[in-house]
């Protein structure tokens, strides 16, 4: 996770890495690409499991220090 963009932003991003080539030759893109994808693909499936939904009242208006 790159520090400045979460501490500043608010923005939650990774930064995922394949091996020690940070930039690697574009002839290679391809075969990393079909390497790796269902593994990313999965990771970023994971994102809709949990519970989600919002603290409110009966109101509908949102509820100030809520624990769930």
């Amino acid at each position: 996770m790159n520090d400045f963009s979460y501490l500043h932003t608010d923005c939650l991003e990774l930064s995922i890495y394949l091996g020690c080539d940070k930039f690697p030759h574009g002839s290679e893109l391809r075969r990393e690409w079909e390497d790796n994808k269902e593994a990313l693909l999965t990771f970023m499936e994971q994102v809709h499991r949990g519970i989600k939904g919002l603290g409110t009242d009966q109101q509908g208006q949102p509820i100030p220090h809520r624990t769930v």
